[in-house]
């Protein structure tokens, strides 16, 4: 019987790292965006990120994972920014039509926008372009766009 609960265990753990990868992607996509839109992820930006995953506790079971996600998007950003929004838009569109991810991944965009003491004009064009991607009203957030 111990050996059908640990199994049961490890199923209930799997189905929950599935149905959070898109919300993890997403998060640090559009974490990543947001910080590249200026042509460059600042050091600044980049530990802010970092902060903001790791206190993440639904992406907590993630570990290496998210690092390798980081990577996968950075680089993807660095190749070309067009290359990189595009990835990180199926990604975002995946949990689009989650209410509370959407809200999730857009506060965690803005906390990475605002990481500086203002929103710059390019930071604002992706939170405005996503915030409509996922249906949500920017002035619900402060945002005048």
């Amino acid at each position: 019987m111990f050996g059908l609960g640990k199994k049961l265990f490890g199923a209930k753990r799997a189905v929950k790292k599935l149905e959070n990868r898109d919300l993890m992607q997403a998060i640090v996509g559009g974490c990543l965006l947001v910080a590249a839109s200026d042509g460059e992820i600042s050091k600044n930006e980049a530990a802010q990120i970092d902060i903001q995953i790791r206190a993440n506790k639904a992406l907590e079971h993630f570990g290496s994972e998210i690092t390798s996600t980081v990577n996968l998007f950075t680089e993807q950003l660095q190749a070309g920014f067009r290359l990189g929004r595009m990835n990180i838009l199926r990604e975002i569109r995946d949990i689009k039509n989650n209410p509370a991810d959407a809200e999730e991944v857009f506060v965690n965009m803005l906390t990475v926008a605002e990481g500086d003491g203002n929103i710059s004009p390019e930071e604002l064009k992706v939170l405005a372009e996503i915030g409509n991607e996922l249906g949500l009203r920017l002035k619900d957030f402060g945002i005048e766009a």
